[in-house]
Formats: structure tokens, C-alpha cells, sequence
């Protein structure tokens, strides 16, 4: 049983590895870039639920991005 086996919610705050390391932020970019294109899938296809899930991934991946000074 690995750090894997826990449910993190796509638009989780909380860092997914080490602070303040590179790998922490490549994760929050990837997470910013995967809740950019949720909102603007569910934005185009009228999914107001996917396209609100999509901002809310978005701004928590900027959220762990500000705490991570790696960079």
C-alpha cells in the first residue's frame, strides 16, 4: 500500500509530493493544464458541471503552484 491509494479529489489543494520540489511543480501545472481544458470542454459542450470542476482543478493546481517555492 503506496502514497497511490489515496483518493485525491482532482481539484485537491494539498501538495502530491515533496514541497518545494520540481515534481511538485510539474504536478500543479499538469493539474492547472488538465482543469483549463475540463472548463473549456464542459464551457464548449454546455457541461456547466464539468466546466465548474474544471475551474476549481485549475485554481487549485495555481493555489499548490503559489505554496511550492521550487521555482
Amino acid at each position: 500500500m503506496g502514497h497511490m491509494d489515496h483518493d485525491r479529489p482532482d481539484d485537491s489543494k494539498q501538495p502530491r509530493h515533496q514541497p518545494d520540489s520540481i515534481a511538485e511543480e510539474t504536478s500543479a501545472t499538469g493539474q492547472r493544464v488538465k482543469g483549463a481544458i475540463k472548463e473549456g470542454v464542459g464551457a464548449v459542450t454546455g457541461n456547466e458541471s464539468l466546466e465548474e470542476k474544471g475551474e476549481r482543478e485549475n485554481a487549485a493546481g495555481r493555489d499548490r503552484q503559489k505554496k511550492n517555492d521550487a521555482v
